[in-house]
């Protein structure tokens, strides 16, 4: 009998025991406390892998010198907000790539208010920063003609903020100071999504590529908007070459003047201009609207080597531009404008096309990959992946 009260007294202890620590437990399983850090942990990045180091160990996050930007505007705030938790979800949690988030003015970056601020250091997990356009880069210049500009936004249209957009992605991005320490410049808009998990570092893939510029769509452009542009580059083009001889062996005869001039044999003048003889026409000076092929790749989502843009072709061909004005005169897109400049200054091998990432802007048309790793619906595209 006293064996049994002893065994009865010790199966109650431990069932005290064993009952106090399962509420201990299911209360710290219930706070707050626990339920934020599980949620940290499972937002937390989980780098790509790279490789093995020397050591057999492995590499973690991305090698290469880049970073993300967008230009956003706060009435748009929202909008990139939710862009940046797309980008992070598909594929920057792993490649843990900076951003930097420029805006028009110091008036309206006060106009993000610290809870959009605290939302996007938290998504981005505090590798976003927020840097304010100078004057130069966005306002219109003085030497323009203020009547001119006035009467172009009633005739064509578009605001002077888009165009205002326009000429500092054509001219200026590269060179601010927030972007000054990266070599790759990954440019993406705030109306933007992927559809397609992206397993690859896509900077990585254009470097093993010998690539220095990498897009997804191309589209054309219209001429409307634009109608002295291609006339514009085409007067560039023959100025340009007749100052600065090619070092190629081979000589063509450009347009009436009949005159020599050593070209480059090797960039991609066919992707804007119609045919041999509008690429002729062009190289002398005497092509237009009537010869320009319209294609643009377009920039919304642009990855480039600031050597491209920081080349003296491009440096030249942009103050060309700037002169003429016709990015307040008329409105001349930078997607046109990077299209001619890539076409004068890459060979076809260094630019790279991106076509399994699923990406779509502002709810146009879109190629799909038919990969599982994409959440797009095959029964809205056609035979060959287009929405």
């Amino acid at each position: 009998m006293h064996r049994m009260l002893v065994s009865s007294s010790r199966t109650r202890v431990f069932l005290f025991v064993a009952g106090l620590a399962v509420v201990l437990i299911v209360t710290f399983l219930s706070t707050d406390h626990f339920k934020t850090q599980s949620y940290r942990s499972s937002y937390a990045s989980s780098p790509i892998d790279h490789g093995l180091d020397s050591n057999g160990d492995v590499i973690q996050g991305n090698s290469t010198n880049g970073a993300i930007f967008m230009l956003v505007s706060p009435s748009r705030i929202h909008q990139a907000i939710i862009a940046l938790l797309n980008v992070e979800n598909r594929f920057n949690r792993r490649l843990q790539y900076s951003y930097v988030l420029f805006t028009a003015s110091e008036e309206e970056s006060a106009m993000i208010n610290e809870e959009e601020r605290r939302k996007i250091d938290w998504i981005t997990q505090g590798r976003a920063k927020l840097a304010v356009l100078n004057k130069e880069s966005w306002d219109v210049p003085e030497s323009y003609d203020k009547s001119r500009v006035n009467d172009s936004l009633h005739t064509i249209g578009f605001s002077s903020g888009y165009r205002s957009m326009c000429r500092f992605y054509s001219g200026f991005f590269w060179k601010h100071h927030a972007l000054a320490q990266y070599d790759w410049l990954w440019r993406l808009d705030t109306d933007i999504e992927f559809h397609c998990d992206i397993p690859y570092d896509p900077i990585q893939r254009m470097i093993d590529g010998g690539a220095l510029y990498g897009f997804v769509q191309i589209n054309a452009d219209a001429v409307w908007v634009q109608p002295s542009l291609a006339g514009n580059v085409s007067e560039f083009l023959f100025d340009y070459y007749n100052t600065h001889p090619s070092s190629s062996d081979s000589a063509v005869s450009i347009g009436n003047s009949g005159l020599p001039l050593a070209v480059p044999i090797d960039v991609n003048h066919g992707f804007v201009w119609h045919s041999k003889e509008g690429i002729e026409k062009a190289l002398g000076g005497e092509a237009g609207s009537k010869e320009w092929t319209k294609m643009c790749m377009y920039n919304n989502f642009e990855i480039s080597h600031r050597s491209i843009w920081e080349s003296e072709i491009y440096t030249a061909f942009f103050k060309h531009l700037d002169r003429a004005g016709g990015f307040f005169y008329e409105r001349w897109g930078d997607s046109p404008v990077h299209s001619f400049g890539i076409a004068m200054a890459l060979r076809k091998d260094q630019v790279m096309q991106f076509r399994d990432m699923g990406y779509q802007h502002q709810g146009w048309a879109y190629e799909c990959a038919q990969l599982d790793r994409c959440t797009c619906l095959r029964d809205e595209f056609d035979d060959q992946g287009y929405k």
